[in-house]
């Protein structure tokens, strides 16, 4: 993201246009920003790209939809074709940028952008419908901050994540120990369990873990178990002797020991730095994360 100088300059809230079917609107030349999200109903929008001169450059139509959001820019010329058979309401806000920030060159900004399936441009949007409707100063001015993070969002995209699929045989394995743990409680599975789980051979599994993780099975959920402990002992007035029993510890001893050894420190030193550290610093270091990820989320409640 980019918005450490990156500022824009709302000229209203969120506001909200109502169309009959077959209406039209356009052609108009734009001296702003403008976004346009579709709430219900449908439109052809033409884009045209003009000289000063006003001499055509080139023209694009784009298909909106509930769920996708247009961006128009000063300079351009545009119209809408709205739904033929229905009528068509959309949500807009212009404004203007005052400081592009870290902004890529605005030639390379994308005219429209899907919103269906990304929570947080999906709860933006509806965030400032519902700031809208509200009349109070402290309404506008978070309006304005998120127009700010929508065009950034909306230039440069959801951070995109690595790849966290995982091979078959060890996605499947996973999907083991996390059924395992729901009806058990956390315990340690021994490698031939997993490798059956996994329908692989022993040797196999080894190899395979340590090819996308650095190490073996058996340490890879070791860490996820001691990363459980380390948010219960945040998280939770459990005793140690109770983390370490619900981690699949066979004892405090045991637990303490091999939990200073990843995290530096005994439970009980842990649990009283003033600063909490990071439960996840180790798997995250290890690059685990999708796995804990896979086995944490899902992990059952259980009382502690």
């Amino acid at each position: 993201m980019t918005l450490s100088a990156l500022s824009v300059r709302p000229s209203t809230l969120v506001q909200i246009a109502d169309y009959p079917s077959r209406a039209t609107f356009g052609p108009r030349r734009l001296i702003d920003h403008e976004f346009v999200w579709i709430l219900r109903g449908s439109a052809i929008w033409t884009v045209r790209q003009v000289d000063l001169d006003d001499s055509f450059v080139r023209e694009r139509r784009y298909q909106l939809q509930p769920g996708t959001i247009g961006l128009a820019r000063p300079g351009t010329v545009d119209s809408y074709q709205w739904d033929e058979h229905r009528t068509s309401t959309h949500a807009y806000v212009h404004f203007q940028i005052a400081d592009y920030g870290q902004l890529a060159d605005e030639s390379s900004w994308p005219a429209t952008r899907s919103i269906v399936g990304t929570p947080i441009l999906e709860g933006i949007c509806a965030y400032l419908l519902e700031l809208a409707g509200q009349q109070s100063g402290l309404a506008r001015r978070r309006s304005d901050e998120l127009v700010r993070l929508l065009l950034d969002l909306f230039v440069t995209g959801p951070l995109e994540e690595p790849d966290r699929s995982m091979p078959a045989h060890l996605s499947g394995m996973v999907e083991y120990v996390r059924d395992a743990w729901a009806s058990d409680g956390m315990r340690i599975l021994g490698v031939a369990e997993l490798a059956a789980a996994a329908n692989i051979s022993v040797g196999h599994l080894f190899r395979l873990f340590r090819g996308n993780y650095g190490c073996g099975p058996a340490r890879a959920f070791e860490l996820v178990r001691l990363a459980r402990a380390a948010v219960s002992l945040q998280r939770s007035n459990a005793t140690i002797a109770e983390i370490a029993e619900l981690s699949g510890f066979a004892n405090p001893y045991h637990f303490s020991r091999r939990f200073a050894a990843v995290y530096g420190a005994p439970p009980g030193t842990f649990r009283s730095m003033k600063f909490s550290p990071d439960p996840l610093g180790p798997v995250g270091d290890a690059g685990l994360l999708p796995v804990a990820h896979a086995l944490l989320n899902y992990a059952p409640e259980r009382s502690v």
